[in-house]
């Protein structure tokens, strides 16, 4: 069985499974936004699984499928033992190689290389090289040579906000943790390619990058990226189980990690820090949520604040394909956060930082990663390059602050300026592609 007969044999599995209820539809948050909230939901469900059929559908299902925002509410919502988030993710996949057809490889190949692109100047217009290769190790010389205790797997996208990871390995070295990074697009998990419905190429990146993961030997294998963790636990790993039989390869999520060390980390908060904190809250992965509270409670000085506002999406990012619905749910965290007098809007992950932090300079509270609060609380610290470049004025002050690195990488100045002229344009952070989330 190959990766592509596996997903097919799943979603034949959920087809049947599903009872069409209507009871995840009735709890997703972005019905409402796309217009469709009026529907019947048995209905619509019984469109997904036409489509995970291999049929057509119905116009509700495919809109919903592709407005997915991964919030996972609609998991406690059924009462069948059926995965909602998946079968709306496959039967999103399914309509995209349906509408799609012999273009799928051709759009998954144009979204990967715009995505890497994008990856690798972004990064190189804020680090040195020796610091890109501490980050993303190519050379032997710069990987462990003993088994390490963690496998750390970055994903692509972080590298955009490249303080966050800097601050990840410090904290991992100073609790005593060896490490071995492994990420950028040479392990890709296969996200891009499935969305653009080419299994094939998805099964084939995701499995490459699962054996790269295990070829390290890590006692624990950590992610950092959500976007990589749900295709890993949803779609990777569920097939490479029904390819192999071997049920031995997990991913744990970084902050879950460093919960699970916090009498490891308590002796190193050794550095009181006075914040009001109110998180960048998403439901996506709720262990990384409590996670994060529990960490940042252990911090002295830390007052964390809960906002009442609703908790949307996996990260920020994926609400771009309802804008006015992102627009309305950050001013609205803005305006509970400033009215309970927070000094600090803390996101959890690096596609929220990179949505967020430019709107600083607008606001009455600071708005830094999670990570920065931990590394302050230890005596850590990681310029935030990504910050301070988004949140200059004009694209020449920009390329001017980026003018060493430009020269040091061999940059193209007018490839470099385009990439900062449509982030700074669009306020919103530097993306491949429209759907290009992660």
């Amino acid at each position: 069985m190959d990766f592509v007969e596996a997903l097919g044999q799943r979603m034949g599995e959920i087809a049947n499974a599903c009872t069409a209820c209507g009871k995840c539809f009735t709890a997703c948050p972005m019905t409402k936004a796309i217009g469709i909230d009026h529907a019947e939901p048995t209905g619509v469900l019984h469109g997904m699984i036409d489509l995970l059929r291999g049929g057509e559908g119905t116009e509700e299902a495919a809109r919903w499928g592709a407005a997915c925002s991964s919030s996972g509410l609609c998991g406690d919502a059924c009462d069948y033992g059926v995965d909602p988030r998946m079968l709306v993710r496959l039967a999103n996949y399914a309509h995209s190689q349906k509408r799609d057809g012999s273009a799928v490889k051709a759009n998954a190949i144009k979204s990967f290389r715009a995505m890497a692109k994008t990856v690798r100047v972004v990064s190189r217009l804020q680090l040195p090289k020796g610091e890109i290769e501490r980050l993303q190790p190519t050379t032997a010389a710069n990987k462990p040579q003993v088994r390490p205790d963690v496998a750390l797997y970055t994903g692509c996208n972080i590298h955009k906000t490249p303080h966050i990871l800097i601050l990840c390995l410090d904290v991992l070295e100073r609790i005593g943790a060896t490490y071995q990074v492994i990420g950028g697009t040479s392990a890709c998990c296969g996200i891009n390619q499935f969305r653009a419905g080419d299994g094939e190429t998805s099964g084939r990146a995701g499995l490459s990058t699962l054996s790269q993961i295990q070829e390290i030997g890590a006692q624990t294998k950590v992610s950092w990226c959500p976007s990589c963790q749900s295709q890993f636990d949803e779609i990777i790993i569920p097939n490479y189980e029904k390819m192999t039989q071997d049920r031995s390869f997990t991913l744990q999520p970084f902050y879950e990690y460093l919960e699970e060390r916090l009498d490891q980390l308590r002796p190193h908060f050794s550095h009181v820090v006075n914040k009001t904190v109110a998180l960048n809250e998403r439901p996506g992965l709720p262990g990384v949520a409590r996670a994060v509270k529990n960490i940042l409670g252990a911090i002295p000085g830390v007052k964390l604040v809960e906002l009442d506002v609703p908790h949307v999406g996996l990260m920020s990012n994926y609400l771009t394909v309802t804008p006015r619905f992102k627009e309305e749910l950050r001013e609205m965290e803005f305006q509970a956060a400033a009215d309970a007098g927070v000094t600090t809007l803390a996101t959890v992950f690096h596609a929220c930082h990179r949505e967020l932090c430019h709107f600083e300079k607008d606001v009455s509270f600071e708005i830094i990663n999670v990570m920065e609060i931990i590394g302050e609380s230890m005596g850590l610290h990681a310029d935030d390059i990504y910050k301070r470049i988004k949140m200059m004025d004009g694209v020449d002050r920009m390329i001017a602050e980026c003018g060493d690195m430009i020269i040091e990488h061999g940059l193209d100045p007018d490839e470099a300026r385009d990439i900062l002229l449509a982030d700074q344009l669009a306020a919103k952070p530097v993306q491949g592609a429209v759907m290009e989330r992660d």
